[in-house]
């Protein structure tokens, strides 16, 4: 009986434990997701405390917190000699200054979003702190924002230098009295001032020294000194009474209003080989910081040059070189050694001739097979013939010039080897055009001739058209192509306001580049048309040309020569095929920083997006 009754509890303890396993498979829910931030319960010193001397700071929150990335964004200002020591201890956070504290100040501590919670990563965003070690507290403050001067579009992570001395060059020299950083709208605000005047700059630096370096930083400054104040003012129409008390309510004024500060970059004169490729046997690329207009030189090192052993391309504005090795003695060496001269300054602003010597490599891949001799001979073989490479498209643009570009330097060009043909009904009419070749890119040419619309045409290039200085031929090309229909294309007629000083209006494609499609200088009020249009979103900029030199200008600093001044058309313009838009655009007579550029069509579907959603959620 004792047996069974055993044998009974062990069978149950067993179902009960096979069912309880099943029931706890996995991990429990949790229930919904932390998105809640961590706060603040009581920090040391406590916020506006007044003549606290200690060094370290001591902040306590609600919950264990972490701090990715905040010695990056962490600020304190007046800033500090030494880099503070930031760590965590519990639920808190500490801060060492690392350094005794100057008398009588008040510092502001700036943590921007660099503190959240531990388990979701949920930031604290702008958590501040600002204690004083004497007897009263700073509270005047300078906000605003930091824009790109030629794009307006925000400048993160830049430090807001602010100076109580009136020398050109304390931005140069001598570390800011008080500092700030701008978050990712630009944003910045410094906070905890005197009752005072200062300079204010702005400094975009990867070094982080404070000081401003010519030719790597770049810069903004506000071109007057500003008194920043404040002003309690009271609202009369909400004040009460309470018992005996009378409750006045109302706001204080800063001033002055947000300031803006246009970066740019100033032109130094420094220039230095920046990188250099040989990723193909018979290419050397050069990449240089400037121009190196006509000073740039190379010679060989370990080899015997011949006369003709390179042949030499350059950018538009010569920054970069492509050096074609032309000789195989040359170009089939695994390991090429030059020196490249170009012009340099000292540090007195006096030219001398700069050496640089390089060592370049390179190997074959060649497959690994039992006879390599073979397969190189392979390799070589595929460089006798190449392909022209063109624009031909299906739907031609009617207003664009067709291109021919070899891959490789030219050796000769025998033109009569291309013809043109247009088709009518069955029968392709040869037509006559102009070939003419490009001002930089000596192996691209434009074949120019008047299109009409929807026309089929056909370009016929013979084999060996072009021979290339390695001997290699061209490949046919047999194209057929058909050109837009005049239906196809808009228009945008604009007309200007309140044009006061020359004025360059600029047709933008909508892409982060804004790469620049059409252009026109105006002087006066009048009416600018963009012609011949794709069916696509374009926007459009307009740069106060104040020097009339057809071109935007940068700053200079020492001249106190602020950035010329650009202003956006703050639509997005939606082009439709055979369709012209007409707008009118009076141009601001005060400076506008904005480039909300609104996308209507965009904005629809979010809103459309955000509808479909709620009825989802509302569903369920």
């Amino acid at each position: 009986m004792a047996n069974k009754i055993l044998l009974l509890i062990v069978i149950i303890i067993g179902y009960l434990s096979f069912f309880t396993s099943c029931a706890n498979i996995g991990m429990p829910s949790g229930g919904l997701k932390d998105t809640i931030p961590p706060f603040v319960l009581h920090s040391v010193p406590a916020f506006n405390q007044t003549n606290f001397t200690d060094q370290k700071i001591k902040i306590t929150f609600n919950e264990f917190v972490i701090f990715e990335g905040l010695n990056e964004k962490f600020i304190v200002s007046p800033p500090t000699t030494k880099k503070p020591i930031i760590r965590t201890k519990g639920k808190s956070l500490v801060v060492d200054l690392n350094e005794k504290l100057r008398e009588n100040t008040t510092y502001s501590l700036d943590f921007k979003d660099g503190v959240s919670d531990n388990n979701e990563k949920n930031p604290l965003r702008n958590l501040r702190l600002a204690f004083s070690t004497g007897p009263t507290v700073d509270s005047l403050r300078i906000v605003g924002f930091v824009k790109d001067a030629f794009t307006l579009e925000p400048v993160p992570n830049a430090f807001i230098m602010v100076y109580r001395g009136s020398s050109d060059t304390l931005i140069y020299t001598t570390k800011p009295d008080f500092v700030a950083k701008t978050d990712r709208q630009g944003f910045f605000a410094v906070t905890n001032l005197p009752a005072d005047s200062f300079q204010v700059y702005a400094l975009s630096s990867s070094t982080g020294n404070l000081k401003f370096t010519p030719g790597v930083d770049s810069i903004a400054f506000y071109n007057t000194r500003i008194y920043p104040s404040a002003k309690y003012l009271p609202a009369n129409d909400t004040t009460f009474s309470l018992s005996d008390t009378l409750i006045v309510l109302g706001r204080t004024r800063f001033s002055p209003d947000p300031i803006y500060l246009l970066n740019f970059g100033e032109f130094y004169f420094d220039l230095r080989l920046d990188k250099y490729l040989h990723t193909n046997r018979k290419i050397v690329d050069l990449f240089f910081t400037q121009s190196t207009a006509d000073t740039f030189n190379i010679e060989p090192l370990n080899f015997k040059a011949t006369k003709d052993w390179k042949y030499i391309e350059k950018s538009t504005n010569s920054d970069s070189i492509r050096i074609w090795l032309t000789d195989s003695m040359v170009y089939k060496k695994d390991t090429l050694l030059f020196k490249l001269s170009y012009l340099q300054q000292d540090t007195l602003k006096r030219f001398y001739t700069k050496n640089d010597t390089i060592r370049m490599f390179y190997t074959d891949v060649v497959a690994q097979t039992k006879n390599k001799r073979k397969e190189r001979h392979k390799i070589e073989k595929e460089f006798k013939t190449v392909s022209i490479i063109h624009n031909i498209k299906s739907g031609f643009d009617v207003y664009s010039k067709l291109s021919l570009e070899s891959p490789e330097p030219i050796e000769s060009f025998d033109t009569t080897k291309i013809a043109l043909f247009e088709k009518k009904d069955s029968t392709f009419i040869p037509l006559k055009f102009i070939l003419s070749s490009d001002s930089i890119n000596k192996r691209k040419y434009y074949l120019n001739y008047p299109w009409k619309y929807s026309t089929n045409y056909k370009l016929i290039v013979d084999s060996a058209a072009i021979q290339t200085i390695y001997c290699a031929d061209t490949k046919e090309i047999n194209q057929l192509f058909k050109t837009q229909e005049e239906e196809h294309y808009g228009k945008i007629i604009l007309t200007l306001g309140n044009v006061t000083v020359p004025t360059i209006v600029q047709l933008l494609a909508d892409n982060k580049k804004e790469t620049v499609l059409q252009s026109y200088e105006i002087t006066t009020d009048g009416q600018v048309t963009f012609k011949f249009l794709e069916p696509k979103k374009y926007m459009i900029k307009c740069i106060f040309d104040k020097n009339n030199n057809g071109k935007w200008d940068s700053g200079e600093l020492k001249k106190r020569i602020p950035p010329e001044e650009v202003i956006y058309y703050l639509s997005v313009v939606k082009v439709r095929s055979n369709w012209d838009i007409k707008d009118s655009w009076t141009l601001p007579t005060q400076k506008l920083f904005s480039k909300r550029i609104v996308d209507e069509e965009l904005e629809a579907q979010k809103l459309k997006d955000k509808l479909k959603q709620r009825k989802k959620t509302s569903a369920f």
